[in-house]
C-alpha cells in the first residue's frame, strides 16, 4: 500500500516540476515577450518609409507609442518605442545616431507615455546649444 502511494507522489512531483519548467520557458522568456514590441516598431517604420520627414512624428499603435525622429542620411527616420513593457527597454530601428532639439524632447515627453529608460536615452541625444 505504501509503495504505490510513494510512486504516485513521485510521479505527481515530477509532473509539477515539468509543468513549471514549461510554463517558465514559454511565459517568462524575455525574448519571446519582446517580439510583439519589435514588430510594432518595425510596422511604424515601414508605414512611412517613403515619406520625407523633417520633424518628429508620434504614432500610437495598439497600446504602444512610437516616435519617428528624422535623420539626415539614407535612413530618413529612426523609430523608437516610448513605452516598452519587456526587455530590452529601449527599442530603436534602425540602429544609428540621431540628435534631438530641446523642443523635440519636450514634445516627446509631453506625450506622457515615455518610460524612464527611454527618457534617459533621448536626453543623451539632445543637441548642445550653439
Amino acid at each position: 500500500m505504501k509503495r504505490p502511494l510513494l510512486i504516485g507522489l513521485a510521479v505527481a512531483a515530477f509532473l509539477v516540476i515539468c509543468g513549471w519548467l514549461v510554463y517558465r520557458g514559454i511565459f517568462s522568456n524575455e525574448e519571446l515577450a519582446s517580439k510583439p514590441e519589435w514588430s510594432i516598431v518595425q510596422a511604424a517604420s515601414s508605414q512611412d518609409r517613403d515619406k520625407p520627414g523633417n520633424k518628429i512624428e508620434l504614432v500610437k499603435i495598439d497600446e504602444y507609442s512610437v516616435v519617428g525622429i528624422p535623420v539626415h542620411d539614407a535612413r530618413k527616420e529612426i523609430w523608437i518605442m516610448l513605452n516598452p513593457r519587456n526587455p530590452p527597454y529601449y527599442k530603436q530601428i534602425p540602429q544609428g545616431s540621431y540628435t534631438l532639439s530641446k523642443e523635440d524632447l519636450k514634445t516627446i515627453l509631453a506625450s506622457g507615455v515615455v518610460i524612464s529608460t527611454v527618457e534617459r536615452c533621448l536626453e543623451s541625444h539632445v543637441e548642445a546649444p550653439k
